[in-house]
């Protein structure tokens, strides 16, 4: 479904506004003659659902206008950060560093980036001293304490954090409708360019400003796909501070200044404006590929096929499912959605999200019930009828408890 048929589905807006002021004005008409109100029934047959009920008013929830005060700050800081976090392994290193400065007065944006190789101390541990850089601080000395020696670098302190692991990544991809592995290897490739990994952060940096511009255009995006792209970070800013600056940057036609949103680099390298063309992705990225023939050593290949490691990702996650290992942290990390085939993927989410809300249900039943009403709407602006029947089904479940 493209951004233009997204967008289309908010006629749902207008049917909602006239449904609305048709119940007022039979209500009103009720109240002057004094009759008896007309049944709910006879007014909207399908509100007799308590899961339409439920979903109507998450909807309304996720769409009601934000206004978060900022007061006098002038410059909200937000550190967007890229971990490394597939099931390979445990450490957690930070492959895409940037600093992005919103000023919420002019409605401008600076995004500063960081090689992931830039020089960082990290106290001493198990590791030699050529591994002292940003991406590794993160990983062997915790995150915290990453995020301040990427403070000290920016010259900035962060107001809030936004981490992407690998896994949400693939899904944010997926939800715009972008082509998830081309865009993964033109995101971390470096080996190509004479300058290495600084010209990586560039292109890690236009990206975001390519595609952030694309977010703002006409009347922006869906409320729900915004929700959506939110449920897929992990950060510290909530909901409505982060739905009140993207409503700030559209309203001010941050999409017609594309100037404003200046790019930067710390330390100082010379680097280069390359665009990632999703239409013609295949070919740019072979085009890459094609300098390295014959320069990679063996060690930077895997002797494995893409069908035998996402043969091994699914066993890992149905194994998860039968035994309860790694539920956790496979389920924060959302890591079915490294699993490439459409009617897998959709399964294994449906059925981690199933596990999760009935144990969720037992401690906090409404969170369970806004969870699955999430799920649901995201299935609806995805145009995947059959899973959100699913959802349905398990919402009418948790409802009727």
């Amino acid at each position: 479904m493209s951004f233009v048929q997204i967008w289309r589905k908010e006629k749902w807006r207008i049917t909602f506004l006239v449904a609305f002021l048709s119940i007022s004005a039979s209500m009103t008409a009720c109240f002057w003659f004094r009759q008896p109100p007309l049944s709910a029934a006879a007014i909207a047959p399908r509100m007799n659902s308590a899961v339409d009920a439920v979903i109507a008013a998450r909807k309304a929830d996720i769409a009601s206008i934000s206004d978060v005060p900022f007061g006098d700050i002038k410059t909200i800081n937000v550190l967007v950060l890229g971990i490394d976090s597939r099931k390979e392994g445990n450490e957690k290193h930070c492959d895409a560093i940037h600093m992005v400065s919103m000023n919420v007065q002019d409605w401008t944006m600076k995004v500063t980036s960081v090689p992931r190789g830039t020089y960082a101390y990290i106290p001493p541990g198990t590791y030699a001293e050529n591994e002292y850089y940003l991406a590794n601080a993160c990983a062997f000395a915790g995150l915290d304490y990453g995020i301040e020696q990427i403070e000290r670098v920016v010259g900035v302190r962060a107001d809030y954090v936004v981490s992407v692991g690998f896994s949400q990544a693939l899904g944010i991809l997926r939800a715009l409708e972008l082509p998830t592995t081309e865009s993964l290897q033109w995101l971390r490739h470096r080996q190509s360019y004479s300058i290495g990994d600084p010209q990586r952060s560039q292109n890690q940096a236009v990206f975001m400003k390519d595609v952030g511009l694309r977010m703002f255009q006409g009347g922006g995006i869906p409320d729900v796909l915004l929700r959506m792209l939110y449920s897929f970070v992990d950060t510290d800013m909530d909901y409505a501070t982060a739905k009140t600056l993207y409503d700030g940057f559209r309203l001010n036609g941050i999409a017609d200044r594309p100037d404003d949103v200046t790019l930067t680099m710390k330390p100082h390298y010379d680097v280069r404006e390359i665009h990632f063309d999703p239409t013609q992705a295949t070919a740019q990225i072979d085009a890459l590929v094609a300098k390295l023939q014959g320069r990679l050593s063996r060690f930077d290949l895997s002797n494995k096929t893409v069908e035998e490691i996402q043969a091994e990702l699914v066993k890992y996650l149905e194994n998860s499912l039968k035994t309860g290992d790694d539920f956790a942290t496979i389920f924060d990390e959302k890591l079915w959605l490294q699993v490439e085939e459409t009617g897998t993927r959709e399964s294994l989410e449906y059925r981690f999200i199933e596990y999760h809300v009935r144990s969720l249900s037992s401690s906090d039943h409404d969170a369970a019930i806004q969870y699955v009403a999430d799920y649901i709407l995201e299935k609806q602006t995805q145009g995947m009828l059959v899973w959100e029947q699913k959802g349905r089904v398990l919402l009418e479940k948790l409802v009727g408890e």
